[in-house]
């Protein structure tokens, strides 16, 4: 049996005499009997992807789905399993989740870590910029289960034979004591609240919920 080629496409700049110029990318697609035939299609114009390297981008994910049947199909970015991840697995989480994960990967992670491929990001690496970013050990922990997941999502296609963030260490320990009310602290701040503010606070303090479970409560 022959062994299937990593299909990396052409991209090609198409002009166009009444219309804006745009980005063409050519591939070709294999039938289920076996049959290759040439296929294109416009990623989108040159006032949307002003650079080849904006075009390049645009189309990672479209290139990863066009060689999910190769074995580790490199190159692959992070940036493309993000969109990967985002398009195939978080529908399938809770709304809470899917607003949580899809915020701090595009915020944080794929800024960051985007233009990397898989193989490319080392743990040392991804500890010293955890180290580095102004959030809660909490917060920090999170980010890592993310990365985590994402590269789980990557081993489960194929994409990739390792997860570099099983080695990348994170404490989730506070930087400093809790500052504890006293009574009547507690007391003196509840009458200077009004409802419903004065209840929320109230079973905050005599049951330790978090912001989130008080705001659920009905």
């Amino acid at each position: 049996m022959k062994r299937r080629r990593y299909q990396y496409g052409c991209l090609t700049k198409k002009s166009r005499a009444r219309s804006e110029n745009v980005w063409q990318f050519r591939f070709y697609e294999t039938t289920p009997e076996g049959h290759r035939y040439r296929r294109s299609t416009i990623i989108g114009t040159v006032a949307q992807y002003p650079t080849r390297r904006d075009a390049l981008r645009a189309i990672e994910s479209f290139r990863l789905r066009l060689n999910l049947g190769h074995e580790f199909a490199r190159p692959v970015t992070v940036r493309a399993l993000v969109e990967r991840y985002l398009e195939h697995e978080l529908p399938q989480r809770r709304h809470s989740t899917m607003q949580s994960h899809s915020s701090a990967l595009n915020r944080w992670i794929s800024p960051r870590w985007g233009d990397h491929l898989l193989e490319q990001v080392k743990p040392v690496a991804v500890e010293e910029w955890l180290r580095s970013l102004p959030l809660a050990p909490k917060t920090k922990v999170n980010l890592r289960s993310l990365f985590h997941l994402i590269y789980q999502h990557a081993r489960r296609w194929e994409l990739t034979d390792r997860n570099p963030i099983d080695l990348v260490r994170q404490s989730g320990g506070r930087r400093s004591i809790p500052r504890v009310l006293t009574s009547d602290e507690i007391r003196l701040l509840l009458e200077q609240l009004v409802e419903p503010y004065r209840t929320m606070v109230l079973v905050a303090a005599c049951l330790g919920l978090r912001a989130s479970e008080i705001m659920g409560l009905q």
